[in-house]
């Protein structure tokens, strides 16, 4: 009679346990479904990912028929579960350090983790490359500009081609871009024909290349995709020399008065590891931060300058040196937002007064790096010659690239077209032009 009460007592903890842990399993599954509507239990936001957003207006006939609608929900339903954002994180860290790969927009590891944006590595490889009769006719136009400029109206235009990563530091290229097999590029071609039209440009790409060996610091950090800290200041005292050699002016001096070290501060040392959203920080590396004091004196002047340009002049922005050397300075981000306004994408430029705000600067600057020179200009050296000199007959297989080549779609389209019909980029937009006329 004992046993079979033992046995009873035995079987009945048993099933207590069988329960609980069912319970506790049960608990977990159903758990992010039963906190879904908390925020908190999300997990830290994800970088530069939106939540869709649903409402009753996307419930029409036409959406649901075809299947957009359920699309929506399903993302949205995704996105608000809890947890969503630590699974995403695990993920990606699970890609990233297990498999050495990552789904993050244009991100390319390349060796060692050497991270790229990819559009430099189509730029070194001249994978992008628009031949040399586009990129010649487009040389003509800016030299034009340039002595019209400086000619009729004492204003100095003065390109500025900023260095590209995967021509500063080409070693860590994943093998299967074929770093071996490069064709001549943009830059190249640029350098070319600037020269031969005795074009002046500071040529920032071939400085950095050869300050590489010697630079006691890193010009460009393993994470970043722009010049890093210490690059930028080395970028900027450079410009600063050059404007004063070409336009005869004496500028704000910039006096270099040590370094600081950090290994916290991402700034532009680590741009391209947010996008990643991982779920623990990537490898701390020391970065050096020059503490550099901007002085004017009675002789300095600070000139009023116009800046289109590309993301590379934002850290310019950014740290003080546009504020301090210059006495105004619009910023026309692929000349279309106006800095500082970025984020309201309602503020672009008004090519209708276009010759009115080149006419009120005294230095126009054309920032761009590399991996753009298939855009050189983004447009403005055209639009600037029909304000000016609406006689000059501007080529017109440039005009219909600058209008073709500013969709991000048809451009990636056409790359893609010339791996696949194993033709050169330069072959498939001169295709293009002529059926478009």
């Amino acid at each position: 009679m004992k046993e079979e009460v033992e046995k009873k007592e035995k079987k009945t903890k048993q099933s207590r346990g069988s329960l609980i842990l069912w319970g506790v399993l049960f608990f977990v599954l159903l758990s992010p479904l039963l906190f879904s509507g908390v925020k908190a239990w999300k997990g830290p936001a994800l970088f530069n990912v939106e939540t869709p957003h649903l409402s009753l207006e996307a419930l029409t006939l036409r959406n649901v028929l075809e299947g957009q609608f359920q699309d929506l929900f399903e993302k949205n339903c995704k996105r608000g579960v809890a947890f969503s954002n630590y699974w995403v994180r695990a993920h990606n860290e699970l890609l990233f350090r297990v498999f050495q790969k990552s789904k993050t927009y244009k991100l390319v590891l390349g060796e060692n983790n050497y991270f790229y944006e990819e559009i430099y590595i189509t730029e070194y490889l001249g994978h992008n490359f628009v031949g040399d009769s586009v990129m010649q006719k487009r040389i003509r136009h800016l030299a034009f500009l340039q002595k019209l400029l400086l000619d009729q109206y004492q204003i100095y235009l003065i390109p500025v081609i900023e260095p590209g990563k995967a021509s500063f530091n080409p070693d860590p290229i994943p093998d299967h871009f074929h770093p071996h097999i490069k064709g001549k590029s943009n830059y190249e071609s640029f350098v070319e024909h600037a020269t031969r039209e005795q074009i002046s440009f500071l040529d920032l790409n071939r400085y950095f290349k050869d300050l590489r060996p010697t630079a006691p610091h890193p010009l460009y950090s393993q994470y970043g995709i722009h010049w890093s800290s210490y690059g930028m200041w080395i970028a900027a005292d450079t410009l600063t020399h050059y404007l004063e050699a070409t336009c005869h002016i004496k500028l704000p001096e910039l006096y270099f008065r040590g370094d600081s070290v950090s290994t916290t501060n991402r700034d532009l040392d680590f741009d391209l590891e947010p996008p990643m959203n991982l779920l623990f920080p990537l490898p701390m590396q020391p970065i050096y931060f020059p503490i550099v004091e901007i002085i004017a004196d009675s002789l300095s002047v600070k000139p009023k300058v116009l800046t289109i340009g590309d993301s590379y002049y934002w850290s310019m922005f950014n740290n003080g040196y546009v504020e301090q050397v210059f006495s105004e300075n619009p910023f026309w981000y692929y000349y279309h937002t106006i800095w500082p306004d970025i984020w309201n994408w309602n503020v672009t430029v008004d090519t209708s007064q276009l010759k009115n705000n080149i006419l009120h600067h005294q230095i126009i600057l054309l920032m761009i790096t590399d991996a753009n020179l298939y855009r050189l200009g983004w447009g403005f050296i055209e639009d600037a010659i029909e304000k000016l000199a609406p006689d000059y007959p501007l080529d017109p297989e440039v005009l219909f690239l600058n209008q073709f080549l500013a969709n991000a779609d048809q451009y990636h389209l056409s790359l893609k077209e010339a791996i696949r019909q194993q033709k050169t980029f330069e072959e498939i937009i001169r295709t293009k032009y002529k059926e478009k006329q």
